[in-house]
């Protein structure tokens, strides 16, 4: 009994001399780096880390923390719901009706283009017999209406380009083609098309049930990613500073706990009041900023 009593013991000796050895050692680091320090300078962006702020950014700290957990809770419910509904998407998807529309839209979509080539040519010629018509009898063509028009409408495009008014312009720009006969916008280019190609092909159901579940799990994903990203740092509000303080605070503290490097002044810049205050602090603030 009296030996199986002493390994416990000898281990728990063991146990605190190694802790006693660590502490000596991290006190050592902190006399070595006292004499590394860099006076700060205070200004609107860096101020000074107090007890009083140190808390509150400590008590801030703390709350990301819990709310990064329960964020976490509810991401990967959130992905399980994307998951569930990508699946249904996949679930009533049909190859048949995906390859039958996929062909119709295919066919529409050359003879809309064939229409499109057609309109343009035409407009073509129209703008190369104008202007034909002018250089053979100036004076006569002036007198046919659709010149008239035309002429309008240069004249008032011309303005409106002088004048710089974007508004002006797309109205100058719409009454040409009004005049011209142009097919511009697809609404105009579809009832073109209609006598030639027939009505647009129109989406089978189980692609249209399809689209909605991966429109859901795409707005899933969106707040999931969210809720995965939010709580990095406290906002000025929640620690009584402005957001630039708040965000040069936590840079300080972050910097601090990385540990000193000669190199990297950030890391030493700290008047010996905070060095000892952040020291005798490290256990709370590395519990608060883990994973910050």
């Amino acid at each position: 009994m009296l030996v199986m009593l002493s390994v416990p013991a000898h281990a728990q000796l063991g146990a605190l001399r190694r802790a006693a050895g660590k502490a000596v050692e991290q006190k050592a680091e902190d006399r070595t780096q006292v004499a590394m320090l860099v006076e700060p300078t205070f200004d609107a962006t860096t101020v000074e880390i107090t007890a009083e702020r140190l808390d509150r950014y400590t008590a801030a700290m703390q709350r990301l923390k819990s709310q990064r957990a329960t964020n976490r809770q509810r991401y990967e419910a959130m992905q399980a719901q994307v998951n569930s509904l990508r699946d249904s998407a996949n679930a009533v998807e049909n190859d048949r009706d995906q390859n039958a529309y996929s062909r119709s839209t295919t066919t529409y979509s050359e003879c809309r283009s064939g229409v499109q080539e057609d309109a343009d040519a035409a407009l073509e010629r129209r703008g190369e017999e104008m202007a034909a018509r002018m250089q053979r009898d100036p004076v006569g063509a002036q007198k046919d209406p659709m010149v008239k028009k035309m002429l309008a409408a240069m004249q008032e495009m011309a303005t409106a380009q002088q004048s710089g008014d974007a508004a002006a312009i797309q109205r100058a720009q719409e009454k040409m083609m009004r005049v011209t006969g142009a097919v511009t916008d697809s609404a105009s280019l579809d009832r073109a098309a209609a006598a030639k190609c027939g009505a647009r092909p129109l989406k089978p159901a189980s692609i249209i049930r399809a689209e909605v579940f991966r429109a859901r799990a795409d707005s899933s994903l969106k707040i999931a990613n969210e809720l995965f990203s939010a709580g990095g740092r406290p906002q000025g509000s929640d620690v009584g500073l402005t957001d630039r303080q708040s965000s040069m605070f936590w840079e300080r503290i972050m910097s601090w706990l990385n540990g000193m490097q000669q190199d990297a002044l950030i890391t030493r810049t700290f008047t010996k009041a905070e060095y000892d205050l952040l020291v005798a602090r490290r256990g709370v603030l590395r519990s608060a900023f883990a994973g910050g």
